[in-house]
């Protein structure tokens, strides 16, 4: 009741108010995080573009279920229809996999009885994170991972298709 601070949807204007009270440290030493609804987001997205703060310096975390595009998915799974061998590395143990055209990593292990790491199951979470030592991965969805996180190597099992057979993912 005695609040005498902003409030109301973060829209533009108000971001901008609130951005102008952020110390500067210079860009090499900022980082910029963000989460909450993705309108809100879209917005702090768009103030960070127009301050030119550089992507690598900008993280989000969303908490919304994702939507993978049933086409996209299609186009995965026609892009080769065969089965192919993926290696994971977990918890000090090796697991061999065949997984078919059109299913998930995550899936197919789940499917054998393999206990890994997830929650969301979309690609925004992260929990299913690993590092592809190997081979080639496609990812139904990228927004969970920074640009340089794949530049890395680093991909997400739930929404992974392999591409070639000698795909090693190392999770943890």
């Amino acid at each position: 009741m005695n609040w005498q601070g902003l409030s109301g949807l973060l829209n533009h204007d108000m971001l901008v108010k609130l951005f102008e009270r952020i110390p500067d440290w210079g860009i090499e030493k900022s980082t910029y995080l963000m989460c909450g609804p993705e309108g809100m987001m879209k917005n702090v997205e768009t103030l960070l573009s127009e301050q030119k703060i550089p992507k690598d310096k900008i993280f989000k975390e969303s908490f919304v279920q994702g939507i993978i595009d049933k086409d996209k998915k299609t186009a995965v799974g026609t892009e080769d229809k065969k089965a192919r061998e993926v290696t994971i590395r977990y918890d000090g143990q090796e697991y061999k996999i065949m997984v078919e055209p059109g299913k998930h990593i995550l899936e197919t292990a789940l499917d054998e009885g393999i206990d890994l790491p997830y929650s969301c199951q979309s690609g925004l979470c992260t929990a299913c994170r690993g590092k592809a030592l190997s081979g080639k991965v496609k990812l139904d969805e990228e927004e969970g991972l920074s640009q340089a996180e794949r530049d890395e190597g680093y991909v997400l099992t739930c929404v992974g298709h392999p591409l070639t057979d000698d795909v090693v993912i190392e999770i943890g």
